[in-house]
């Protein structure tokens, strides 16, 4: 072996620095196993933050994979406890308010109501995402029919979907019929669309236009 690295010096060097290098990468691999970056963002930021009573604080961090523990906290405010799980989401955001939900503190803290903002904008795209999936038939609705024959007559209603006065369930569909007689046009426009109008409660209300 000594005989090797004398009469071989350089690819010895290199055998010596690609081992180092592969040394390296296994480490570093090790201690990346089985974690997970998350992003924290909270407000007010000068709120304490524990998962798993380890501090920490708005930014980008790197966790143990799986289910946590969060405590926030700020004198002056409700604290708030959850948990979540990196295998299902790897952002924690979220927000404390004083009591009786009162906002006060973001109106004189600008820096803060941006991030409210913000946490406030990803959770409205999750309900919205999650409504969509829940009810896909939203993302073609409201629609809208407004139309003249050859003889002028003039036939308008509109479908929409949620939940409304009468719904016994977290959604419904709702036609609204401002020129009377519309009801089974407004079922066939939904199968228009490739929906099934028995999988849903139809509310059917006549609004008649008024005149000027």
């Amino acid at each position: 072996m000594k005989n090797f690295y004398k009469t071989h010096p350089f690819i010895s060097i290199g055998l010596v620095t690609l081992a180092i290098i592969t040394a390296a990468l296994f480490i570093t691999a090790l201690s990346l196993k089985d974690t997970t970056e998350i992003e924290i963002k909270v407000a007010p930021a000068s709120a304490t933050i524990l998962i798993d009573d380890k501090k920490y604080e708005n930014g980008t961090f790197r966790i143990p994979s799986g289910a946590h523990t969060v405590k926030i906290e700020k004198e002056g405010f409700i604290s708030k406890e959850f948990s979540f799980d990196t295998n299902t989401t790897t952002k924690v955001y979220s927000y404390l308010v004083g009591p009786d939900d009162d906002y006060s503190w973001y109106l004189s803290h600008n820096e803060d109501a941006l991030i409210l903002t913000s946490i406030g904008d990803y959770e409205a795209k999750l309900q919205s995402t999650k409504f969509q999936t829940d009810y896909p038939i939203s993302a073609v609705l409201p629609i809208i029919y407004a139309h003249y024959d050859e003889a002028y007559n003039y036939t308008e209603y509109r479908i929409d979907g949620g939940t409304f006065t009468g719904c016994e369930s977290d959604f419904c569909i709702k036609i609204t019929d401002t020129t009377g007689g519309n009801y089974e046009a407004a079922i066939q426009k939904i199968k228009d669309t490739g929906f099934n109008p028995d999988d849903y409660q139809i509310l059917y209300e006549f609004t008649p236009i008024e005149a000027l």
